[in-house]
């Protein structure tokens, strides 16, 4: 169904290139994100980590109202979680972040402002390539001795799957060559080879971008 999905925008995407003139640009911006774990019935939603987002978009007129533009973009995600209380004989720290490129998809509505001005609003799919990250836990055991250890995971390490697919919500604002746009990807695949956890990844962007070609 996904590789369905990807045919269907890139066919989108080439098809247009022969009758519209297309604008492009570059885009950095902050992230926020957290993980969704599932067990059994109980869902748990852990605590934000800020990141960054940095790539470069396109705009593929299809008509007046209605364009494609898909991003090619470096995201951070990740989460942090801390339980037990530090100096006791339980304490649990993790700081995880994941490094992703990614691809949205995405077809939006451009509501017009002025000749130079407008609100685009849309939707797509997101496909995601875990590159590289970091796992930092720090654990004190709850023995007599309440001693504490600290692990690492780094690199290929702190992905249990690298491919991510998720689904993009997008609202932007752009002015002259300028473009403030706020996204929400929700991840649909599980992300762990744990049998007993389901984890997805949940992110925000707040991104400012410049179009380096206009109409």
């Amino acid at each position: 169904m996904y590789k369905k999905f990807t045919l269907v925008f890139l066919s989108m995407i080439i098809c247009s290139l022969t009758f519209s003139q297309i604008t492009y640009g570059i885009k950095a911006g902050l992230t926020e994100s957290y993980l969704q774990d599932k067990i059994g019935s109980s869902t748990q939603n852990y605590n934000f980590r800020s990141g960054y987002q940095v790539g470069a978009f396109a705009e593929v007129p299809l008509n007046r109202d209605i364009s494609l533009r898909p991003s090619l973009q470096l995201t951070q995600k990740g989460f942090k979680k801390v339980e037990g209380t530090p100096g006791t004989a339980f304490y649990w720290n993790r700081n995880f972040s994941t490094n992703y490129l990614e691809l949205p998809l995405d077809v939006v509505y451009n509501f017009h402002l002025s000749q130079n001005g407008k609100i685009q609003i849309g939707t797509g799919p997101v496909f995601g390539v875990g590159l590289f990250g970091k796992n930092k836990t720090i654990i004190t055991s709850s023995d007599s001795t309440g001693q504490t250890h600290t692990e690492y995971w780094n690199g290929n390490d702190a992905f249990d799957k690298r491919f991510d697919f998720g689904w993009d919500l997008l609202i932007s604002f752009k002015c002259h060559k300028t473009s403030i746009s706020a996204n929400y990807n929700q991840g649909l695949f599980n992300i762990l080879t744990d049998g007993d956890h389901t984890a997805k990844n949940r992110s925000f962007a707040l991104t400012l971008g410049y179009l380096l070609k206009s109409k």
